[in-house]
This record gives C-alpha cells, structure tokens and sequence, in this order.
C-alpha cells in the first residue's frame, strides 16, 4: 500500500511526504482504536496531536520525532518507549501499557 493509500485509510491529512519516506503533518494524527501492533507509517514532525492509544501496539518505532501537542500512546502493550518523541510540545501520556 502506497503513503498515500495509508494516509487516506486513517484519515491523514495535511502531509508531506519527505525523501526518507517518513511524514510530516501539519495538524493531528489520531489513529487510534485501529488493533495496530505497529504504526503503518514513519512520521517525523506532527504539529498537532500524535493520538496512537487503544491499539495493541508492542513498539513506538515510526513514531514523530516532534509533536507540537499531545502525545497519546496509552492503553498498547508496549514494554519500551524506545522510540518515542525526542520533543513533545504538551501532555506525554503512557498509562496502561506494560511498561
């Protein structure tokens, strides 16, 4: 499935698509609810909310590497943050993981 086809099956919008492959996104990304065990995408910069809670998520590899807003990866079974933000603009939220 091509970036785009993604981006349009999760409701992304407002992307960019740079020459690593990875995305950037000016506003939200909210997939959550989705059963993912992994990001279907590699994003770099989010300036809204980065919302990836309520899936089965194991790893944060893919997540932004900057979030202007929240970053909500509650409720998934990860054991790690690796892979988290290196800059999150607000409210980091991890609760309910195996963490």
């Amino acid at each position: 499935m091509s970036i785009e086809e993604i981006c349009k099956k999760y409701g992304i919008k407002n992307y960019t698509i740079n020459d690593d492959g990875s995305i950037d996104v000016d506003g939200y990304v909210n997939i959550n609810g989705f059963d993912l065990d992994e990001l279907p995408l590699t994003f770099n910069k989010v300036t809204g909310n980065f919302d990836c809670s309520r899936n089965s998520l194991t790893s944060l590899e893919g997540s932004p590497k900057w979030v202007g807003g929240i970053f909500n990866c509650r409720n998934n079974k990860l054991t790690s943050l690796e892979g988290s933000p290196e800059s999150v603009g607000g409210i980091f939220n991890c609760r309910n993981n195996k963490l």
